[in-house]
């Protein structure tokens, strides 16, 4: 009873925080007020809300009012709540909800969602709200029999529970029966242990490796240093030279793209951490930056305590040769924090500064050519090779635009050119810029005729990409002059690997879904010449969008693979962006309604439901782990880091395996 009266007061506390911060100085909520705090464009909701709440007819909403509208909306064991909901839609005020006053309503969620359907759909939707609640009258539902049956109806309360969380902050209330989770921790720490040695023991093995080489490395030059009669400083400066020497030429060898890609298919992809190559160049990167710092550090003190630092040491050819590697790293430097950002030409064309680097230690270093012979060797071959082999020019077949920005290029395949599904390539389109190359996953089967890239609108390039794109003599332009571009490629990825996981999981976010349309592609092309009798992979696929309209890009793919893998193939779609406001109710129930009707989704017309909001990553693993207990379960991502630390989190607590699509 006490636990019950302190949560109501605590409640009622946040609600009298909210509603002034709302309110103002008036302490009043008007209507403007309050529909630019729901966010809504369309002022039917917000104004029927408004009234609803606004038991007095004021024309405002004060204190007692809000707090009394929030603690309806928190309130699971009230049907209070239901009639609100019944008072907001019934338009008429009436009493009865009929299909001409749902079909206004739920054409005003849909508008709010940025959510577009046919005419004859919106009308179904209507007629499939109706249906789903119990009436004694053809096609129209009065308050009671909505408020006994709305409860029933999945996911109501945490629809309820997430638009409360808009008018009093904090998180959603962990006890709504529609957000419970699974237990964080699902296996036992051996069978976690066991399931990180075998997803991530080659990294671990040869990273060990690394730190042994290069403690190796130091104890051994500064032993032989002392056994010279030299100083700690000369002993800590030659120690680090001799990493630095090791680290400046193993850094060369991940870098190797057609070297990797092939081995990627071979054997050795099960002894080296292949898709850790990324992490292996920065890691060694940063090492480099470490090491010279120490050997500067070292060799400046010991030059301060012997009195050297003086203008004469300009004229030592060392000393010239390590000011200018210097330099030249401090411009890398510089040049590796534009990675991220849109000025990655300063990225790429800061790395060519390299050569320069690597002649001014072969300088400064008398040894270093020894322990550059091999890695340098193998980068040229690598280099030559893709030069004369891996690029080529292609001719572009269409460029079209597609929705939310992308666009959609498709080049002739070269007799010669094979790749796995998720590999990508290096593309330059000569007519937009000479000289700058940007690195795209290619989202066609092997398996095809053709291979295609598809583009967001990014940056300078890829708008004037889709600028071209959309040209209305683009296609005639195309047969009659020919558009060329230059690949360099195939290379694979961690997603070209996924053909062997019994169960694959993909999860795409937005554009990241290209690498996954390539494997879907070619899992269906392969699947009728496949043995009947022998065991299929099963796939499972989630894809997060933010807008309706990007399910387009890859519709009829998805739908040919729901038609012709049948139950070896599990899609789910979840719509981001959409706000919670309380015609979402509606608009569930007669989605749902729909779906059980006609099987497919009104909004993308496919099989698999549109779900709103980001999936319960826990309990969708949970049930992933159980289903498929004894089977190696693999995830694989492309999207935002973000969600990747967030899914590598889950993964590695139900032992999965995790690929996260870079390509950088």
């Amino acid at each position: 009873m006490f636990a019950a009266f302190f949560s109501r007061y605590r409640l009622k506390r946040r609600a009298r925080k909210a509603f002034f911060a709302l309110a103002g100085t008036d302490k009043l909520i008007d209507f403007r007020e309050w529909q630019a705090a729901l966010g809504l464009k369309n002022p039917l909701v917000a104004r029927r809300l408004f009234a609803a709440i606004d038991t007095d007819g004021s024309g405002y909403i004060d204190e007692d009012e809000y707090c009394e509208f929030v603690a309806t909306l928190k309130d699971r064991h009230s049907p209070h709540r239901y009639q609100l909901l019944f008072d907001i839609y019934d338009l008429n005020d009436d009493g009865a909800l009929n299909q001409k006053t749902m079909r206004e309503v739920l054409a005003a969620s849909l508008g709010e969602q940025s959510l577009q359907v046919s005419d004859d759909d919106l009308a179904e939707l209507a007629r499939c709200f109706l249906s789903a609640f119990p009436s004694q009258r053809r096609h129209t539902v009065n308050k009671a029999e909505f408020v006994a049956a709305i409860a029933d109806f999945h996911n109501t309360d945490s629809l309820f529970e997430r638009f409360a969380q808009t008018w009093i902050g904090g998180r959603a209330d962990s006890s709504a029966p529609a957000t419970q989770s699974a237990p964080e921790l699902s296996i036992g720490p051996g069978r976690r242990l066991s399931h990180l040695l075998q997803m991530h023991g080659k990294t671990l093995f040869w990273a060990s490796l690394y730190l042994l080489a290069n403690g190796l490395l130091f104890a051994h030059a500064a032993s032989e240093y002392a056994a010279r009669g030299a100083g700690t400083a000369i002993q800590i400066a030659r120690s680090a030279g001799a990493c630095l020497n090791f680290n400046l030429a193993l850094i060369l060898l991940p870098i190797c793209r057609s070297l990797w890609t092939w081995l990627r298919h071979t054997w050795v992809a099960h002894l080296l951490p292949i898709d850790s190559l990324i992490d292996m160049h920065r890691t060694v990167g940063y090492t480099i930056v470490l090491f010279t710092l120490v050997h500067l550090a070292a060799h400046t003190f010991n030059y301060w305590g012997e009195g050297l630092l003086t203008p004469d040491l300009l004229q030592d050819s060392a000393f010239a040769t390590g000011a200018i590697s210097l330099g030249l790293l401090a411009l890398m430097l510089r040049g590796i924090a534009a990675r991220h950002s849109r000025q990655r030409e300063r990225f790429t064309s800061s790395h060519l500064l390299y050569a320069g680097f690597i002649i001014a230690i072969l300088l400064h270093g008398p040894v270093f050519w020894a322990w550059l012979a091999v890695p340098a060797g193998l980068f040229f071959l690598d280099a030559l090779y893709r030069a004369f082999i891996k690029t080529r020019r292609v001719e572009v077949l269409s460029v079209r635009p597609l929705a939310d920005g992308v666009t959609a290029v498709r080049f002739a395949k070269p007799r010669d050119f094979r790749f796995f599904p998720g590999d990508y390539l290096r593309l330059r389109v000569p007519a937009i810029s000479r000289w700058e190359w940007h690195p795209f996953t290619i989202s066609a089967a092997p398996e095809a005729g053709y291979f295609d890239v598809h583009i967001r609108n990014n940056g300078d390039w890829s708008g004037a990409l889709h600028n071209l794109s959309r040209k209305q003599d683009l296609q005639q332009q195309l047969e009659n002059n020919g558009l060329r571009a230059q690949i360099d490629g195939p290379y694979g990825a961690p997603t070209s690997s996924i053909y062997r996981a019994p169960v694959a999981v993909m999860v795409a976010a937005g554009i990241g879904v290209t690498p996954f349309a390539s494997a879907l592609e070619s899992l269906v092309m392969r699947h009728e010449a496949e043995d009947k009798n022998r065991p299929r992979q099963i796939v499972y696929f989630h894809w997060l969008n933010r807008s309706q309209r990007s399910y387009e890009w890859f519709q009829h793919l998805l739908a040919n693979a729901e038609t012709r893998l049948g139950d070896n193939f599990r899609l789910h779609i979840h719509l981001t962006s959409l706000s919670h406001n309380l015609t979402n109710i509606a608009m569930q129930i007669a989605a749902d309604a729909f779906y059980r009707k006609h099987q497919r989704d009104p909004f993308t017309q496919l099989q698999a439901v549109t779900s709103p909001g980001r999936p319960d990553w826990q309990a969708l693993f949970a049930g992933l782990a159980g289903k498929h207990a004894g089977q190696k379960v693999v995830v694989y991502y492309c999207g935002p880091v973000p969600l990747a630390k967030e899914l590598q989190r889950h993964c590695r607590n139900f032992g999965f395996g995790f690929c996260r699509e870079r390509f950088d």
